[in-house]
């Protein structure tokens, strides 16, 4: 009884933990993920916005995000393991996988955080950016 008690406990303390996580964390994190789907998409990265803004656009008090935004270059073959191996491994790990049919776009949730790339193949390049959501 007493190791149950203990258990739930500790559950209760890590929520209220993730909870009250700071936007540092928070945007340590999506940096992070964002950085890794990057580097498994392309090479050469180039971070092209990184800032910590309102939620609400001139409202203080609605709470900090991060908007996060990295170019990188791609082979071709680029959407195809975007759309295959790299989303099948993110849904793997938890994250849902949003396509849009006929786009060069995919995008990534897992909690607050959310993440996508667009591919230029063409172009031979991406742009993969996100946040790790509003923290208040």
């Amino acid at each position: 009884m007493t190791i149950v008690l203990a258990l739930a406990l500790g559950a209760c303390g890590d929520k209220k933990e993730d909870q009250m996580r700071t936007i540092d964390e928070v945007a340590a994190q999506a940096r992070h993920d964002i950085d890794a789907l990057a580097a498994r998409l392309g090479s050469d990265p180039e971070v092209r916005e990184d800032t910590i803004t309102d939620c609400t656009p001139g409202q203080k008090d609605s709470g900090k995000d991060l908007i996060y935004t990295i170019h990188v270059t791609v082979e071709p073959g680029a959407m195809a393991r975007l759309k295959g191996e790299i989303a099948d491994d993110l849904r793997a790990d938890g994250w849902t996988v949003k396509e849009d049919a006929g786009s060069d776009s995919v995008r990534f949730a897992k909690g607050d955080a959310t993440m996508g790339a667009s591919v230029w193949e063409d172009l031979g390049k991406a742009s993969v950016g996100g946040s790790g959501g509003c923290v208040k």
